[in-house]
């Protein structure tokens, strides 16, 4: 059992420090691609699209976070030392709910920043980020749960959940969260969506004027708020997180 705890402790520290590396990465790759704005941002002039994919791309990437903070908090709370198999909450709707999470928030800041054949690059990045990445932790965690974590990859998917179902189940049962897990991603959420709302702000002065800087501020707070109203939605007041 110690040996265990020990491995479980060990990854736990690797974990935090992938997190962090790629964190930074992201928030990097976002930074340079201002130096190759004209080949990669859209150059459009349809205001209205515009605001459209600011606004869809802005909740996917707060959805994303959202997922990421109801994932990694859960998981804390009931196996905060990787003693037990997590096989509730969205570890019910597929066994890698952060990396889902992580996959939104890059499709966010695509739809905000980037042209559309910019997602063929970040699914290509993203792939080769975290495809090995799963498979080191599937086989970790093969070895330390066997016969109980091959059941669980026999009924619930990798990385996206079985959509069919979805209609049939009470989403609230998987996805909630306490506003106390929020901490370990909050300087993540903050640096991501400033970052992407001020590259989007100077970019769209580029294009129509002073004018948007009052109008990106504003479209941010609606966001927000309907980010808030939906995330009151899952809050685990209403659904406690269960016990395997």
């Amino acid at each position: 059992m110690g040996g265990v705890l020990i491995s479980a402790r060990s990854a736990k520290r690797r974990m935090k420090r992938r997190i962090g590396i790629q964190g930074f990465l992201m928030v990097l790759a976002i930074i340079l691609s201002l130096g190759f704005s004209r080949f990669l941002f859209p150059q459009w002039r349809q205001e209205a699209l515009d605001e459209f994919l600011d606004v869809l791309g802005t909740n996917i990437i707060l959805l994303g976070f959202l997922f990421r903070i109801a994932a990694r908090g859960h998981k804390a709370e009931i196996s905060h030392r990787g003693e037990s198999l997590i096989k509730d909450g969205l570890y019910g709707l597929m066994r890698h709910p952060m990396y889902f999470g992580t996959f939104f928030i890059g499709l966010g800041i695509v739809l905000v920043l980037f042209q559309w054949w910019a997602f063929l690059l970040f699914l290509a990045v993203f792939l080769l980020i975290y495809a090995p990445q799963t498979n080191r932790e599937e086989d970790n965690l093969f070895r330390r749960f066997g016969q109980e974590y091959k059941n669980y990859c026999q009924t619930t998917p990798r990385y996206i959940p079985d959509l069919a179902g979805w209609f049939e189940k009470d989403l609230r049962d998987y996805l909630f969260f306490n506003w106390s897990w929020l901490k370990k991603e909050l300087p993540s959420l903050i640096t991501v969506t400033a970052i992407v709302i001020a590259i989007e702000t100077w970019h769209d002065r580029r294009l129509f004027g002073y004018k948007e800087c009052t109008k990106e501020l504003g479209e941010l707070l609606l966001v927000i708020v309907f980010f808030m109203i939906i995330s009151g939605l899952f809050y685990a007041g209403k659904n406690r997180p269960r016990k395997n």
